[in-house]
This record gives structure tokens, C-alpha cells and sequence, in this order.
């Protein structure tokens, strides 16, 4: 009796672990929990654009709001026009995270050139209506 209960554990042991390997083995549907992945079609993809326009317009605001500052900690301190998104990265986290190079360029008479800045938004698709925020905005080092 006492091997008949030591091979049934021993045979759940071994369900259990191939179980557990096989969920491990297999990738998750939008890259790894944490992870970064690369969006290849960033300047063509409708939704990356569309939260590039989004990071763009809610720093305006802010601005407006602040009544010339940001009031976020971010460091620009003009309003911008959006005019594309040059790369985007995305990570699973309590939503998905886009990491965006956005190229903005500053509204009114002698805006200057495009001017490359980081914007963090997070969007909760889960919520209604769907939930983005803009988490930094930062003029891009490269």
C-alpha cells in the first residue's frame, strides 16, 4: 500500500512539473510579462501614430493648464505640432507600456526644426473607455 501511494505521488510530481515546464516553454502572446518588444512598422502603425498624437496633445495641455509649464517635471516648455513617430517599443506590464520617439516640432512663427522627444504612454484596454496616460514626455538625447 505504502508504494502505492509513493508512486501515485511520484506520478503527480512528474504531471506537475511537465505541466508547469510546458506553460513556461511556450512564448506569450505579446512577448514576455516585462519585456520590450519592438514595433518593426512604427511610423506607418495606426495606434502607435495615434498614441503619438495623443503624447503630443496631452503635453499641450498640461501646458495650457500650467499656464506655460508643464507642471509635470517635464523640461519643454513650448507647444508642440506632432509630425510623426519615428521608432516605438512596447512592454506588457498593468496594461501595455509604448515607449515612443516622437518628432514634434513647435507651433507658431519660427517653430524651428523637428525636435526628437522619449514619451511614455500607458494604455488599460481593459477599462472604458480605454485608458491612456502620458507618463513622461522628454526631449531624446539621440
Amino acid at each position: 500500500m505504502a508504494a502505492s501511494a509513493a508512486s501515485i505521488s511520484l506520478l503527480l510530481l512528474l504531471a506537475t512539473v511537465a505541466i508547469a515546464g510546458a506553460e513556461t516553454a511556450q512564448p506569450l502572446a505579446h512577448g514576455a510579462t516585462g519585456g520590450r518588444t519592438t514595433i518593426k512598422d512604427a511610423s506607418t502603425n495606426k495606434l502607435v501614430k495615434s498614441l503619438g498624437r495623443f503624447a503630443v496633445a496631452e503635453h499641450n495641455r498640461r501646458l495650457r493648464q500650467g499656464g506655460g509649464s508643464a507642471g509635470n517635471g517635464d523640461p519643454i516648455t513650448v507647444r508642440l505640432a506632432f509630425t510623426a513617430v519615428a521608432a516605438a517599443q512596447k512592454q506588457v506590464v498593468s496594461g501595455v507600456a509604448y515607449y515612443l520617439k516622437v518628432i514634434a516640432r513647435e507651433r507658431g512663427a519660427g517653430g524651428g526644426g523637428d525636435r526628437p522627444i522619449d514619451a511614455v504612454v500607458v494604455v488599460k484596454a481593459w477599462l472604458k473607455p480605454k485608458s491612456r496616460e502620458l507618463v513622461s514626455f522628454m526631449p531624446s538625447p539621440k
